[in-house]
């Protein structure tokens, strides 16, 4: 018996020879509002695309410190880290890459024109969160460009009364972080204003960082309806050890990334208008090698700054809705030039219900300054077989144009290609959810899906010592099948195991691939919450990765917590069995990580 069959009898054994006490009867629970698969909101239950919710009870009980590294437990996103608790993270969903997984705070994108490696560099604190949903799937009919393999949006807190909280915790590798959250109603108004900071000396040469983060929100209540207001930005300093080329290990990056946001909903009748504002700016200063900065330095500075409408109505159709965006991408960089280009786009929905079924066909028109105006078309169908079990597909179309990066980057390792076309696909899916009990301890789904995928674009090389350049290389189908069983008869009790199965038919030019090709092709995870003594939680998070390239690695987590009137302990580790891993080319991953610390908060 090999360490990870023994590691597994041994969670089983202990999980469920655990002491249950302190568990709670079952209690029906308001149906949960999804915000993401649809640009009307829908409940959960008449959900008609595959949609992950990661709620307030799963955040606080993951073994995490940065909104990236709570990712890696969703099935069907691929989570490729350069460095530990959100340094610098690449994420994609269902074997696409970083460039085709668009970013949303609060409904707003924050994605990058750049590159996708800034996407995830997020002016938020962890206290902010209240869930992320994930979208797996085309989203270009919702969201327009860049919605290519799928959509995560970020929802904040809302402040609602008075509350203060505190946190600090110390680890290995010299991690210190702490974290200081204030909400206060004022008035009309509910505030919200977090800090946090947090550093490490890194787990091996070069992987050093400090990373700073401020949010500031304000809901504003009146008879017309609410305006809400959010401002937040990170500072990102971090050694970065062969992040982008294994033949130059000394790198260094700085990044800056403010948002800022107006929005509001006002209705009128059986008619709802949602306008959005909102600007982001991304400083990146990167260094070649921290030894000799003057030697080979970029600086990029990005604006994108924009405004959506929205307006929603209930009519004898069904549910319509319709909105326009205008926005501009503007960079000013020493290495890929000055270059500003406008964007927009009109799109409708039409939501149609009867009896069982539900239809929902919407389309998105976006016009690109350079490359004119492209058409995305999508429907999706839902069909309660009996209550509890419900059936779904969808098809719909998407698109994602090159980067700034992709474009004009040059350096000694990456060259970039103005003539590039922008990637296209067409993806299908269908599935089952299902629910067993009318208090949902039970719940799961399964789906199957296709993407067709041309013009796809990567960084490739002829031989090893070439740079890598990027290039439209491929024809890319992916076939892929998802899995997901939830139990939690208590909010203390739960197991939830997940699977994700893909498969990749490619047509390329004999180019070796830097990302394209190197997805997640087994992904499984299993996730295990239980009481212990002394009114202490355990989670446990199990996740075994494999990629076509390598034989995969079997990954353990873990949180102990405990609340104690206002106070709160916890301890927690991340790769407990001391795997040696990498994620992205030549970057290995940290091994065992012990974090401990405490969190204050003033409501019970």
């Amino acid at each position: 018996m090999n360490v990870y069959t023994k590691l597994l009898f041994f969670l089983l054994v202990f999980c469920s020879s655990a002491p249950l006490f302190g568990i709670a009867s079952p209690t029906t629970e308001v149906e949960e509002i999804v915000v993401t698969a649809s640009k009307i909101p829908m409940d959960f239950s008449r959900l008609t695309r595959s949609v992950t919710v990661i709620d307030r009870d799963d955040i606080k009980s993951a073994p995490v410190h940065s909104i990236q590294d709570l990712l890696e437990y969703v099935v069907g996103v691929d989570l490729r880290r350069r460095g530990a608790h959100g340094v610098q993270s690449d994420v994609s969903i269902r074997g696409g890459t970083f460039e085709q997984t668009l970013i949303l705070i609060n409904g707003v994108k924050v994605s990058d024109p750049q590159t996708g490696h800034h996407n995830l560099n997020l002016p938020l604190t962890m206290d902010d969160v209240e869930r992320v949903e994930v979208l797996k799937g085309h989203g270009s009919r919702l969201y327009g460009p860049n919605a290519f393999g799928g959509v995560i949006n970020i929802i904040t807190k809302k402040a609602e009364e008075r509350a203060f909280h505190l946190k600090s915790s110390i680890g290995e590798h010299g991690l210190a972080e702490g974290i200081i959250s204030l909400s206060y109603p004022f008035g009309i108004s509910n505030n919200r204003l977090s800090l946090s900071r947090m550093r490490s000396t890194g787990y091996r040469k070069d992987t050093d960082f400090g990373v700073s983060d401020i949010f500031y929100s304000s809901i504003i209540s009146t008879a017309q309806g609410m305006l809400n207001v959010s401002i937040g930005h990170t500072d990102k300093e971090f050694g970065a050890d062969s992040f982008y080329s294994t033949l130059y290990p000394n790198e260094w990056e700085h990044i800056k990334a403010t948002f800022l946001r107006f929005g509001s909903s006002l209705k009128w009748r059986r008619v709802a208008f949602s306008p959005k504002l909102y600007w982001r700016r991304h400083e990146d200063d990167f260094v070649l090698d921290r030894d000799r900065p003057d030697w080979f330095r970029n600086q990029h500075e990005t604006d994108v700054y924009g405004v959506e409408i929205q307006t929603d109505f209930a009519s004898r159709f069904g549910l319509s809705s319709s909105g326009c965006e205008l926005s501009n991408e503007r960079i000013e960089s020493d290495n890929l030039g000055a270059h500003l280009r406008s964007k927009g786009g009109i799109f409708l929905e039409q939501q149609l219900r009867r009896g069982r079924g539900t239809v929902v066909l919407g389309s998105y028109a976006y016009y690109y300054s350079d490359w004119g105006w492209k058409f995305w078309p999508g429907a999706d169908f839902g069909f309660d077989i009996k209550d509890g079990m419900r059936l779904f597909g969808s098809i719909g179309s998407s698109f994602r144009v090159p980067t700034y990066t992709e474009l004009y980057y040059s350096s000694p390792a990456n060259k970039g290609n103005p003539n590039l076309k922008p990637e296209e696909a067409w993806t299908y899916e269908a599935g089952i959810n299902f629910s067993l009990c009318e208090v949902k301890p039970f719940q799961g789904s399964l789906s199957i899906f296709r993407r067709e995928g041309r013009e796809l674009i990567d960084w490739v090389r002829t031989e090893e010592i070439a740079p890598w350049e990027a290039r439209n290389i491929a024809v890319v189908s992916t076939n892929g099948m998802e899995m997901e069983l939830r139990f939690e008869p208590a909010k203390t009790l739960g197991i939830q195991l997940g699977y994700a199965l893909l498969d990749s038919d490619k047509e390329t030019k004999g180019f070796d691939s830097k990302y394209l090709l190197d997805h997640l092709r087994h992904q499984f995870l299993m996730q295990i919450k239980h009481p212990l003594v002394f009114r202490l939680l355990s989670s446990w998070k199990l996740r075994y990765e494999q990629r076509p390239t390598d034989e995969g690695v079997f990954l353990l987590d873990a949180r102990i917590f405990g609340r104690y009137g206002r106070v709160e302990l916890f301890v927690e580790g991340t790769n407990l069995l001391d795997a040696s891993y990498t994620e992205v080319g030549g970057v290995s991953m940290p091994g065992r990580w012990l974090t401990t610390g405490l969190e204050f908060n003033s409501q019970q």
